[in-house]
């Protein structure tokens, strides 16, 4: 049987102020299909959803109701979730798609993929993870998008191509930068400051206009203290993960290490 996620429910009100700024409509779907599945006793699934928003799906889920996630791998940045009243479940939500062309002739990036999908107007929360290694397209996509993709996306830019179906649950390997530095302290503005390698006032700024997310929420709290495993991610710059200090210096200063996503 699958491994089901339980947390403390929340008040529903409670819940929508809660929300990081920006996000509160989406607050009120995850109550709509928590309150779907309660009413009818049926599984209720979602389409995918991007790292944001299953933060705020683990925020608001509770031991009300048992849901799991399924993005076909567990580092998966897009992720199914279905609501599961009174019962457990052990189907996958998420179909795996490969393809193969010949990079000597035609050289295909992400967006070229994705590109081709949306032409063919399949929304965006209906395709999963997708990326390409070597002459080799994967794709994560729901069991009723499969058939049409497989039928209908047949060519990218000058390739003929073709979908099929994999038993096998490809996970998408990300290189990461490992890096040390030394900082006044763990706050931070302090830390994406070294992250970055700007001046603590462009860190300030940054995060003051929104564009620092940690653990997938906005925060505009430069004095915050990051925690080990906080996962940072600054418009313009990147993703990273803070992975703590390793050392005080007889300076007083701490050696932090953190990585990059490449």
């Amino acid at each position: 049987m699958a491994k089901l996620a339980l947390t403390k429910m929340k008040t529903k009100n409670s819940s929508y102020q809660e929300q990081p700024r920006g996000n509160e409509y989406f607050g009120i779907r995850v109550h709509d299909w928590i309150e779907q599945a309660e009413k009818y006793h049926s599984p209720t699934i979602t389409p995918f959803l991007n790292e944001s928003e299953m933060a705020i799906v683990k925020k608001i889920c509770g031991n009300k109701i048992a849901y799991r996630e399924d993005g076909g791998y567990d580092e998966a940045n897009y992720k199914r979730v279905i609501f599961l009243p009174n019962r457990e479940d052990d189907f996958s939500l998420v179909v795996c798609l490969v393809a193969t062309f010949n990079p000597k002739f035609n050289e295909i990036g992400h967006r070229d993929v994705l590109g081709a999908l949306m032409n063919l107007q399949i929304a965006r929360n209906q395709i999963g993870d997708l990326w390409v290694e070597g002459n080799r397209i994967i794709l994560y996509t729901t069991h009723s998008q499969s058939a049409y993709i497989q039928q209908n996306c047949t060519k990218i830019k000058r390739s003929s191509i073709q979908f099929n179906e994999s038993s096998q649950h490809y996970a998408q390997v990300i290189n990461k930068i490992k890096s040390t530095v030394s900082v006044s302290s763990e706050r931070l503005d302090a830390v994406i400051s070294a992250m970055i390698q700007k001046p603590r006032g462009i860190a300030q700024d940054l995060i003051r206009d929104g564009s620092v997310k940690v653990n997938h929420e906005i925060l505009e709290d430069s004095s915050k203290l990051c925690n080990n495993e906080d996962t940072i991610s600054i418009r313009g710059f990147g993703k990273y993960i803070y992975r703590g200090v390793i050392k005080t210096t007889k300076k007083d200063r701490y050696l932090i290490e953190f990585e990059k996503y490449s």
